[in-house]
C-alpha cells in the first residue's frame, strides 16, 4: 500500500517564524526598535494627560498595544532590561465614551486575553467603571492592561509612528 503526502506551504504553520512584513527599521536615537515599534521608556510619574504630552511633546504618542506579538516582546523587553520596576500608561481610555475603549488615534481596541489581566480579583479587566478611564501596563499582574484613574502618577511608554 502507498501513501502519497503532498504539502501545502499555506497550511503549515507558522509557530516561531516572523511575519511575512516584518522588516527592522531604524528608530531615532532614544528609542528602542521592538517588534519593528520605535519606542521610549519615560519613568517619571504623572498623570495619562500629563504623559500623553510628554510623548506629544517629542513628537511621539503613548504606546497602542493592538497587536498580540508586539505586546509580548514589548513585556520581554521590559523584563530583559530590568524596567519592570515600573508600571506604565499605554494610549488607551474610555474617557467620554464609558465602556467603548479606544486608542488615541481613535481605533478601538481590543478585550479580553491576551491583553487585558485581571488584577488580582480574578475579574478580567477592564471592571473599573466611570472612575477609571485609562489603561496602563500593571508590573503586579504580568504587565497586562488595567483600567485606572487618569489622575494616578505613572510611568509611560512613547511610540513613535
Amino acid at each position: 500500500m502507498r501513501f502519497l503526502v503532498l504539502l501545502l506551504p499555506s497550511l503549515l504553520p507558522l509557530t516561531g517564524s516572523a511575519p511575512l512584513s516584518h522588516k527592522e527599521i531604524q528608530c531615532p536615537v532614544g528609542f528602542h526598535n521592538i517588534y519593528d515599534h520605535c519606542v521610549q521608556f519615560r519613568t517619571q510619574s504623572a498623570t495619562w494627560h500629563d504623559m500623553y504630552n510628554v510623548c506629544f511633546n517629542i513628537g511621539a504618542d503613548i504606546v497602542k498595544l493592538d497587536d498580540a506579538n508586539f505586546m509580548y516582546y514589548l513585556v520581554k523587553f521590559i523584563k530583559e532590561n530590568k524596567l519592570d520596576g515600573h508600571t506604565y500608561w499605554i494610549g488607551a481610555s474610555d474617557e467620554g465614551h464609558e465602556g467603548d475603549f479606544r486608542w488615541t488615534d481613535g481605533t478601538k481596541v481590543k478585550m479580553g486575553t491576551p491583553f487585558w489581566g485581571d488584577h488580582a480579583d480574578q475579574v478580567q479587566e477592564p471592571d473599573g467603571g466611570t472612575n477609571q478611564n485609562c489603561v496602563y501596563l500593571d508590573k503586579d499582574d504580568h504587565f497586562f492592561m488595567i483600567d485606572y484613574t487618569c489622575d494616578g502618577k505613572l510611568s509611560v511608554i512613547c511610540e513613535i509612528h
